[in-house]
């Protein structure tokens, strides 16, 4: 099956780092070790998972490749690289209703929503809003760590002042 990639990071500082290249490597090990084939990888930088698909080049760019049927589907390293919030929900809504399938090297494929199994479609959202309880409770914890520095008169923001 040919397969569009999905990769992202969230902010310029993840470009330099842990990332892209690992998220790129996971990709393509999935998708070789599950006899599919990477067309395309669409590669998503400094865009916020909450951005709406529209508002994404590079994920409409591959969902567009399903809809026109230059892939069979969409592969991401993990639902919350391919999106977060509604925004996940819609980019998924969009491979299924053009007959396109989505895949997550995580766990598989993510198959659509079905009226008999209403516990398949309330999983794939809470593993959703867990995701971004995670991404809210790191936040709130650095925030806490640089006021506690900053209390203590240690600089706590940015790069301290050249000299």
């Amino acid at each position: 099956m040919r397969l569009a990639g999905y990769i992202r990071v969230s902010t310029g500082g993840q470009l330099d780092g842990f990332g892209l290249e690992d998220q790129e490597q996971i990709v393509r090990r999935w998708t070789r070790s599950n006899g599919h084939r990477l067309t395309k990888l669409f590669v998503e930088k400094a865009q916020s998972g909450t951005i709406a698909g529209d508002e994404r080049p590079e994920l409409s760019a591959a969902l567009l490749w399903v809809e026109e049927k230059r892939v069979h589907g969409i592969v991401a390293p993990n639902l919350d690289r391919l999106a977060r919030d509604v925004v996940q929900e819609a980019a998924l809504a969009q491979t299924w209703k053009h007959g396109g399938r989505a895949f997550m090297a995580d766990q598989g494929e993510i198959l659509p929503d079905d009226p008999e199994d209403p516990m398949r479609t309330a999983m794939r959202q809470m593993m959703g809003v867990f995701a971004q309880l995670d991404r809210g409770m790191t936040v709130a914890k650095l925030r806490r760590g640089r006021r506690i520095k900053g209390q203590k008169g240690q600089y706590a923001y940015g790069a301290p002042p050249y000299g």
